[in-house]
This record gives C-alpha cells, sequence and structure tokens, in this order.
C-alpha cells in the first residue's frame, strides 16, 4: 500500500548542524506525531562536517525535504532559505537536538482552529540532559502568562517566555519576519515578536515538545560568546525605537531594557564571567534603581563587588546555618 499523501496543512522546518548525535531523535519524533495530518518536513543541513549527512541519507521518506547548503551560512540565513521550501498554512521550526512529543500538532493545531486571529501556539517543555533523561517542566507559566489567547506583545518583550520547539504559528505570520536581519542568528526571539507585534498569542498548559541542553547547544555557546547579549539588545533596539506600537511601550522602556540587562547579569553570573555579569548589573541599575531592592540582585552584586571567593564562602555559611537549624 502506498503511503498517504503528505498534507499541505503543515510545514515542520529542522535546522541541523553537525548533529550526528540527535538528528535521528528529532525527526523520528517528527515522523510520530499523531493526529491525521502528514507534516511536510524541511531539513536545512547549515554544511554539517561530522556523520549528519550520512544520517540524514537514511531519511528517504515522502514527507521530507533535505536542502543541504554549499558552506555554513548560519541559522538565520539556512531559516530564509527553508521558508522558500515551505507549502503549508502553519509551519512549526524545531532545532536538531529537540524532540516533539506526539501530540504536539493535535493540541497545536486545535488550538490555532480555537483561536483563528492568533499569530501562533506555545506550549510548555520538558527539559532534558544530553542523554535525554528528563528534568522539569518549563515554559510561559514561570513567567505568570495565563492559558488562553491574548496580546502579548509587551510581556512577550519583557521577557522572553515561549519556549521555541513548542510554536506552531500561520506561515503568513511567520513571513513578516522573513528574511531575518543578518547576524541574528539567536533568531527565535526576534521572530516571535515579529508575530505577537501584529497578533494575539495562544498559551497552552500542557507539554508538547522536549528541550534538550548540552554544551554545543545554542543555550550554552550564545553565552559563552556574548552573541546571546548582543542579539538582545539588537531585538530590543528595533522593536522599542522602531515597533508600530513604540509609544505603548515608551513608558516601560526603561524597565524593560533593565530587565534583560539583570538577566544577562544573571547568565553570566551563573557561567562564572563575572566582568560580564558586574557590566550588566550595573547597567540594568542604571535604567531601573528598583532593582537594587530585589533580592537576588542584592545578593549577586554585593557578591561581585565583594569578590566571587568570598561571595561563595558566605552561600556556603548560609546554608550551612539553615541546615543545622531544621
Amino acid at each position: 500500500m502506498p503511503p498517504p499523501e503528505v498534507s499541505p496543512t503543515v510545514s515542520i522546518i529542522v535546522n541541523v548542524y553537525n548533529g550526528e548525535r540527535y538528528v535521528a531523535e528529532c525527526l523520528d519524533s517528527i515522523l510520530a506525531l499523531a493526529g491525521d495530518v502528514r507534516p511536510e518536513v524541511v531539513v536545512i543541513d547549515d554544511a554539517s562536517t561530522d556523520g549528519t549527512g550520512n544520517i540524514l541519507a537514511r531519511y528517504r521518506h515522502p514527507q521530507i525535504t533535505i536542502v543541504s547548503n554549499e558552506k555554513n551560512i548560519g541559522a538565520a540565513a539556512s531559516i530564509d532559505r527553508a521558508f522558500e521550501h515551505v507549502h503549508g498554512e502553519f509551519v512549526a521550526r524545531i532545532d536538531y537536538d529537540d524532540r516533539y512529543h506526539q501530540n504536539f500538532l493535535v493540541d497545536s493545531l486545535a488550538a490555532l482552529q480555537a483561536y483563528p486571529d492568533a499569530a501562533f501556539v506555545c506550549a510548555n517543555v520538558m527539559m532534558i540532559d544530553p542523554e535525554g533523561r528528563q528534568s522539569v517542566v518549563a515554559g510561559p507559566y514561570e513567567y505568570g502568562e495565563d492559558p488562553g489567547c491574548e496580546d502579548r506583545f509587551r510581556s512577550m518583550l519583557t521577557r522572553h517566555f515561549v519556549t521555541a520547539p513548542t510554536i506552531l504559528g500561520r506561515t503568513s505570520h511567520w513571513r513578516r519576519a522573513i528574511p531575518i536581519p543578518a547576524a541574528m542568528n539567536f533568531c527565535d526571539w526576534y521572530m516571535n515578536l515579529t508575530m505577537a507585534e501584529a497578533a494575539p498569542v495562544v498559551v497552552l498548559d500542557k507539554v508538547t515538545a522536549d528541550y534538550r541542553v548540552h554544551p554545543l547547544g545554542m543555550h550554552a555557546t550564545k553565552i559563552a560568546d556574548g552573541m546571546g547579549e548582543r542579539v538582545t539588545f539588537q531585538v530590543l533596539d528595533r522593536f522599542l525605537d522602531a515597533s508600530p506600537r513604540k509609544a505603548e511601550l515608551a513608558v516601560h522602556a526603561s524597565r524593560i531594557r533593565a530587565a534583560h540587562f539583570a538577566d544577562w547579569g544573571d547568565k553570566y553570573f551563573g557561567a562564572g564571567l563575572d566582568d560580564h555579569a558586574l557590566r550588566c548589573y550595573k547597567s540594568a541599575l542604571a535604567s531601573d534603581l528598583a532593582l537594587l531592592w530585589r533580592g537576588r540582585f542584592q545578593h549577586r552584586l554585593a557578591g561581585l563587588i565583594a569578590g566571587r571567593d568570598r561571595y561563595d564562602r558566605v552561600k556556603r555559611f548560609a546554608r550551612r546555618l539553615l541546615a543545622s537549624s531544621r
């Protein structure tokens, strides 16, 4: 019996570069999605130098189109190229190291059908380690985003609560963000904001994908090389200064910038990049002095000024004191 025809309803873009360890898991999760819709899958191999090409060659499947870049052009340009092959009414985008839960399409399509004005739907992820072991659920609820369909543009600009592999959006809204500006390889937030700027967003209180954290993932490298911070403020400049909705954002602009400086201070602090952390904390205070009264911000800033060794000693002492009092 011939396989059922691929549905033109949904397209899924898979970005991969040197993904030999995980890309098969990602593609298998797509082929195992529940429901009647068989999405077209556009895999962009950004000139991988490992065994990715050999693995992709095994996926000769009517749903899958593999596009191989002759040279490495980066994530943003690869996404632009992927959209040349998209035919679906809806688009999802997933990185090679993440994977879908079987309910992803069924739940996401139902949400977009229930809210025809929405730009996209997002949900929760299960965090997994390099070996695929599950840890905790993360998602919009952590940032106070209630389920349902709302205008979430300002809240999304303040804190990037969207979990990338859970997004299913209307292609017409995705295309508003294409082509992606040059040098914006950390581009999820930019694309999501471009869609949310024009239409409401649906949040589902469900887990629809796994998000993998590993040493070679962008989650880690964007901190180490400073690319994430640069792109964050490139995006803020675009939406705070040039959005058609900038007038309504003006009163919040300083606090929004401060929140992101503080967030990057936390990321650098966690990575042991103390000079960068202190710089970001000082910039945050320059934009919003009220941050000084927030406990974790206050403690970390004081610790960096006093010195990391002293901060760590005080922290260990406090933990022992707390443990002995129980």
